[in-house]
């Protein structure tokens, strides 16, 4: 099957070759696609930080009852994918899918993701189901994640960093969500690498004061992770902005009302 990578940026691509001819090997006949999206698709990588973003297309007949894929074919892609050196970026994060999504699922966004095997099972979002989503997003936004909630009083290899991994993905699609909801055009929004983003929202607002300062401590941060006083600071904006977002989200929504 044919494999195309040509739409990531260049560090991304033999990562993203090698990543995807693993899983249509191990998918054999339940293989539909595998799209590419984030950072490896819009650009801002971060070192050490942003990941691959994958979602593999499967029949459903390559479930269990239970949605879940065998363990030895979990296993044996895992084995195939440890030999990838994934530098500079983190790891190589997938989701696997049937025809099933969750509940408020939208397809991926136009021109922020790459079909880099097979096809496309499911419409792209629309513009409308991106801005309802996000409403709907920033109105449920807990700005302080379950796992951060008293995870902060341990210590251990890898806990603060896997912590603000963990704390990226909330705030990367918040800061699009702000963007969107503020009355930003949905499509071209999520297209933007995270920097351009950033420079849209308002450097002397709460929320654009929060956002420079996490993208600057979590860049001082990765790819080290020595500096803890780095990550604390990144947890600090993060946890801040998500608050700003969330309380300059409704002010927004009730000027639309």
């Amino acid at each position: 099957m044919r494999i195309d990578v040509g739409g990531l940026v260049a560090e991304a691509r033999p990562i993203a070759e090698r990543a995807a001819a693993v899983y249509v090997r191990h998918s054999g006949d339940d293989f539909v696609g595998l799209l590419a999206h984030g950072s490896a698709v819009k650009g801002g990588v971060i070192p050490g930080c942003s990941d691959i973003d994958l979602q593999l297309y499967l029949r459903d007949a390559a479930f269990s009852a239970g949605g879940l894929l065998p363990l030895e074919q979990q296993m044996a892609i895992h084995r195939d994918l440890s030999l990838i050196d994934t530098g500079p970026f983190a790891y190589i994060q997938c989701y696997a899918f049937g025809s099933r999504f969750p509940d408020g699922w939208t397809g991926p966004v136009p021109g922020a993701y790459r079909t880099l095997a097979g096809r496309l099972p499911l419409p792209e979002a629309t513009e409308e189901q991106l801005r309802r989503s996000a409403a709907v997003r920033l109105a449920t936004l807990d700005p302080w994640p379950s796992y951060l909630k008293d995870n902060l009083i341990e210590h251990g290899r890898g806990r603060l960093a896997r912590h603000l991994r963990l704390l990226c993905t909330d705030v990367w699609p918040t800061l699009y969500q702000l963007l969107i909801v503020g009355g930003a055009d949905a499509i071209p929004t999520w297209n933007l690498p995270k920097q351009e983003a950033i420079e849209r929202i308002p450097a002397d607002s709460a929320a654009g004061a929060a956002i420079r300062g996490f993208y600057r401590a979590v860049c001082a941060y990765f790819p080290d992770e020595t500096s803890v006083a780095d990550a604390l600071d990144a947890v600090a904006h993060g946890l801040a902005f998500l608050a700003a977002a969330k309380t300059e989200a409704a002010t927004a929504q009730e000027g639309h009302a």
